[in-house]
């Protein structure tokens, strides 16, 4: 009982938690946001252009967000950041 309870709330909460991109081809974070996947890009691990993160961003779902977590070194201007939220607002989150 305990063992199958344990399985659904961890079921539930990989479900429920953002995908990080990782390797990922933008063609393929597209297809994602469009099946209804929240992501969080890592601009540490690899650098997107805001054209990449405007075609990613173009497939999300209204329940789903894109979270673009950025370092010093790769980050994006604030007018990159306005651009993108504009797109779809509340949607975007930024993680400096």
């Amino acid at each position: 009982m305990k063992k199958s309870l344990f399985v659904a709330c961890l079921a539930a909460l990989l479900c429920a938690a953002p995908c990080m991109a990782g390797e990922k081809s933008v063609s393929e974070l597209r297809q994602i946001a469009q099946a209804g996947g929240s992501l969080i890009v890592d601009m540490r691990r690899r650098s997107y252009t805001v054209t990449e993160l405007l075609t990613i961003a173009a497939g999300l779902q209204p329940d789903a967000t894109l979270t673009v977590r950025m370092d010093r070194g790769n980050e994006l201007s604030t007018a990159e950041c306005l651009q993108l939220a504009r797109t779809h607002p509340g949607q975007i989150r930024f993680w400096f």
